[in-house]
């Protein structure tokens, strides 16, 4: 049977699949990291994919955690790390010990890590994964992903590689450290975090929920710690973002009503960057 809410978006530096579809499912991976963001009930997709980044602990985006860890302990697969929200990490372990009382089982090799807002975990030796504040009904957190690299000094561009060289081996630091933020992950929120975060407005790929987008659900939205479409709208002129994926719209909508409405109530300025997480031909406005 065809998934119809599974969705690939292809961006210059990184090929994210995945589907989201809120109080149903929610999860995303990406190639490039081999590091996925939420995981729903685990597809069988994730199973090989070594860290797993929960933005928080509602069912939809966090329920397959014990899956997860039962299926790679079966296919002996060691190293996986879900990392979660410090508030929700310890709760999240103790359910992993229930399972593995009910059935038998050891989830040893995949280790639950809590993290609070501004930890780092590394992703190799050129990617690291900083944890924001989220601001929802339980604790939650925001994620980005920023690319390391060293790159010559601005001093020492255009001298030969001879003396590149002379000036490494005499002790001479040319090299300097550049980052830049690939990838920002919003999970669940509310219009706070556009409120209180600069950060997301500046990653090359910003991947935010959308939750609800018609007229007469703005308080449904703000009720319930979720983003309405018109809260986006009202930042158009922040976004420096390359590409805007919108994600976790609510089952109450059909895929046409949602691209329809989104285009109609899109501010110009954001309409050629928005992707919406839908299979085409709905993604682009």
């Amino acid at each position: 049977m065809t998934d119809k809410d599974f969705v690939t978006i292809d961006t210059p530096h990184l090929n994210i699949e995945g589907r989201s579809r809120a109080g149903h499912e929610t999860w995303f991976r990406v190639r490039e990291l081999n590091a996925a963001f939420d995981i729903g009930r685990c597809p069988d997709q994730l199973i090989a994919t070594p860290h797993i980044f929960v933005t928080h602990a509602h069912l939809d985006h966090a329920v397959g955690i014990p899956f997860y860890a039962g299926q790679r302990q079966l296919h002996r697969m060691t190293g996986g790390r879900v990392y979660m929200p410090s508030g929700a990490a310890e709760g999240m372990r103790e359910i992993m010990t229930i399972y593995e009382r009910i059935t038998g089982a050891s989830f040893e090799e995949v280790e639950v890590i809590g993290l609070a807002v501004g930890d780092v975990v590394p992703l190799g030796r050129t990617h690291e994964v900083r944890a924001h504040r989220a601001t929802h009904r339980v604790a939650a957190n925001a994620y980005e992903v920023i690319e390391l690299r060293h790159r010559l000094r601005d001093e020492f561009i255009g001298r030969e590689e001879r003396e590149i060289s002379e000036l490494r081996l005499s002790g001479v630091n040319v090299t300097e450290e550049w980052r830049r933020s690939m990838l920002f992950y919003t999970g669940d929120t509310d219009r706070g975090i556009l409120e209180q975060n600069e950060d997301l407005f500046k990653s090359e790929v910003l991947m935010i929920e959308c939750s609800f987008i018609t007229t007469g659900h703005e308080e449904r939205a703000a009720k319930y710690r979720h983003i309405h479409f018109d809260d986006i709208a009202a930042f158009a002129e922040r976004f420096e973002n390359e590409t805007i994926v919108l994600t976790h719209f609510s089952r109450r909508y059909s895929r046409t009503e949602i691209h329809d409405e989104i285009r109609r109530r899109c501010p110009s300025v954001l309409r050629e960057r928005i992707r919406l997480a839908l299979p085409e031909p709905y993604q682009r406005l």
